[in-house]
């Protein structure tokens, strides 16, 4: 780090020499001048030069306090200007005065005399490099909100996710247990293949885990076990009829297609006098539907409330499009969009 700034300030040094005797032909059109004249325009250069390149360590020390470009940007416009227009009037005037006045031995009449253009060009010099300090300063502050706000917000939906993946309801293991023990006093073989397809469920919950997009036909055959055992529970008050073709190329969030069978099932009536039935297909527009009759619970499970709306806020991420829902007298259809691989954004 330290050498990284002793070679900036090197390269300043230089380029302030540089720009003096460039400044020196295009005003004398000349650079046969004795040696002396070479020395004095070096020192008067890097006299300006110098804290010219200082400008932007003080004003990156001035920005982290009092500059705020994203929230406050005509307050930070007015308060840079003023920073950079006294710093800038303090080392020109102090400049000149100590090579004109103090060095050169002339007074101030004949100064401002013979000098004013050389000020009003230093003026017009610490006016366009503070703009280009202003301009690179406004674009990193506005391309890290961009960032932090782009992270925050893939953090939120992954925490949300996560929640939607951690949450396979409580209920239903809860449910599935006590299934498994009626089963095992009436049915012991089908209690064993109970335990199967609840071993084989929970292990491609575990799978699933840490993937953000699977395969169709994998989410169709993860929530084939959901289902089944849900139908062990309920019989033949639970019907789902899954006509999704999956030879389709497309692609969704692991236990997307569950948590919306669930929905169905948390929030609705199940009995043998009103059965639920529940379809799964895909839409000419290559969407995924899950519709179910309508029949709502009149008294809800304790939930959060949230599935859902978490749900369509990861879909919205990874594809632009939303997750429609749509809810009428007699049925609840979602439209779930699926995901090419060109599409996802991670």
């Amino acid at each position: 780090m330290r050498k990284h700034v002793i070679v900036n300030w090197l390269v300043a040094a230089i380029v302030s020499i540089l720009i003096g005797l460039t400044t020196t032909v295009l005003m004398g059109g000349s650079l046969k001048m004795p040696f002396m004249q070479y020395v004095w325009n070096a020192g008067y250069s890097l006299s300006l030069g110098l804290p010219l390149f200082a400008n932007g360590y003080l004003f990156g020390w001035f920005e982290k306090r009092y500059i705020d470009w994203v929230n406050q940007p005509g307050t930070s416009v007015l308060r840079a200007l003023f920073m950079h227009f006294v710093y800038s009037s303090f080392v020109i005037w102090t400049v000149n005065w100590f090579w004109f006045i103090y060095i050169m031995n002339r007074d101030w009449s004949s100064f401002w005399q013979y000098n004013r253009g050389t000020i009003i060009s230093e003026y017009i010099i610490f006016i366009i490099v503070a703009s280009i300090i202003y301009a690179i300063s406004f674009f990193k502050a506005w391309r890290n909100e961009v960032q932090q706000k782009e992270e925050a917000k893939r953090e939120s939906l992954a925490l949300q996710y996560k929640v939607l993946q951690d949450q396979i309801n409580p209920h239903f293991l809860f449910n599935s247990l006590n299934v498994l023990g009626s089963l095992i006093d009436m049915d012991v073989e089908k209690a064993k293949q109970f335990t199967r397809e609840l071993s084989k469920f929970y292990r491609d919950v575990l799978r699933f885990k840490d993937l953000d997009i699977i395969a169709l036909n994998e989410e169709i055959d993860f929530v084939t076990k959901y289902i089944y055992l849900q139908q062990i529970r309920f019989g033949d008050a639970l019907q789902v009829d899954i006509i999704a073709n999956e030879k389709i190329q497309g692609k969704v969030i692991p236990l997307s297609l569950q948590a919306l069978v669930e929905n169905a099932i948390k929030h609705n009536e199940i009995s043998k006098a009103n059965p639920l039935k529940i379809v799964v297909a895909i839409s000419d527009d290559y969407e995924l539907l899950v519709e179910n009759n309508l029949q709502p619970k009149k008294q809800l499970e304790e939930t959060s409330k949230t599935g859902l709306k978490n749900l369509a806020g990861r879909y919205q991420y990874l594809t632009g499009k939303e997750m429609r829902i749509l809810k009428n007298g007699g049925y609840f259809r979602v439209s779930l969009p699926l995901i090419r691989l060109e599409e996802t954004k991670i």
